[in-house]
């Protein structure tokens, strides 16, 4: 299930907003609590303590007295914020079982884009019109195939890869480094809006308020690659997020990468120049392998999840 924001009770919607609660640490509280707003309430009495390591119990009460029930309903409220936790039936199959998996997901829209196979689209927000005309090819094939472009609402290949899904009427998702209320970048208003408009979502880890700081933007990367089946990287230099978010997708997400191939001497291209050089992504020619590697990956992920969820 998905809860409206007036459905979760005062100390259920602190336990969610704590920043850095992980989802394995709130699974383990709601089943032995018995539910999400039960364990709300066993934390801030500190009768938790004895469910989780030393000190973890009295940190996390003092770090939910010091969030505000009422304001933290009201600024999900006011954008039409909804929120699924790990434990709900709802929450992305692909992402409850990894790694740094957040408790919970704040979101606009609908969650139905999270489960389909997809494709994460990343790279420079400093794109050249080669980056742009590429991501907008692989991006519109990808929608027609009926799969979800993943990225993460920012400037150059992010927003083309979220325009182009759209133009092609396809489904798209867009992971914010920032809470739901704050728009950043602020000029891509429009932009979220359409996506939530045309049936797509934009969600977040974090409470509505919570500004885009820079250590957001890891745990953001780790979203997009956690939500998506598949990762395709479009220009990135030497020292980038997008190729930080492919790094997480194979090695720590089981992901496979690719790349499309740069011009030699741009900058803009040396990260995914290297990257191919050193073999631990795919060099992406066309859209076809990357489409077929996504529905391998989503059924195969799948079949897992499953699998796990019904020992």
């Amino acid at each position: 299930m998905t809860w409206n924001i007036q459905e979760i009770e005062d100390a259920a919607l602190k336990l969610i907003s704590v920043d850095g609660l992980g989802g394995a640490t709130l699974s383990e509280l709601i089943r032995k609590a018995g539910g999400v707003n039960e364990a709300g309430e066993a934390v801030l009495k500190g009768e938790a303590s004895v469910w989780l390591p030393a000190n973890s119990g009295k940190m996390l009460q003092e770090r939910m007295q010091k969030l505000e029930a009422d304001q933290l309903r009201w600024s999900a409220e006011d954008v039409q914020a909804k929120v699924v936790i790990v434990m709900d039936d709802d929450f992305p199959q692909l992402l409850s079982p990894l790694p740094a998996c957040p408790c919970a997901l704040w979101y606009r829209g609908t969650l139905d884009a999270v489960r389909l196979a997809s494709v994460a689209i990343v790279g420079s927000r400093k794109c050249s019109k080669y980056g742009v005309d590429q991501a907008t090819l692989f991006a519109d094939e990808i929608s027609r195939a009926d799969l979800a472009v993943v990225s993460g609402g920012a400037r150059g290949i992010d927003r083309t890869a979220h325009q182009s899904a759209l133009r092609s009427g396809g489904h798209t998702v867009v992971v914010l480094g920032s809470g739901l209320s704050i728009v950043y970048p602020p000029e891509h208003a429009p932009l979220f809006d359409a996506v939530v408009q045309e049936g797509g979502v934009v969600l977040s880890e974090f409470p509505c308020t919570r500004p885009p700081r820079p250590a957001n933007f890891p745990r953001r990367n780790r979203i997009v690659s956690g939500l998506s089946s598949t990762l395709l990287v479009v220009e990135a230099a030497r020292r980038s997020g997008a190729l930080i978010t492919a790094r997480i997708a194979v090695e720590e997400h089981g992901r496979q990468a690719y790349a499309v191939p740069g011009r030699l001497g741009d900058p803009s291209s040396a990260g995914c120049l290297q990257a191919l050089h050193d073999g631990w992504m795919e060099m992406a020619l066309n859209p076809e392998p990357l489409i077929e590697e996504a529905i391998s990956s989503w059924s195969r992920l799948s079949r897992i999840q499953r699998y796990v969820n019904d020992q």
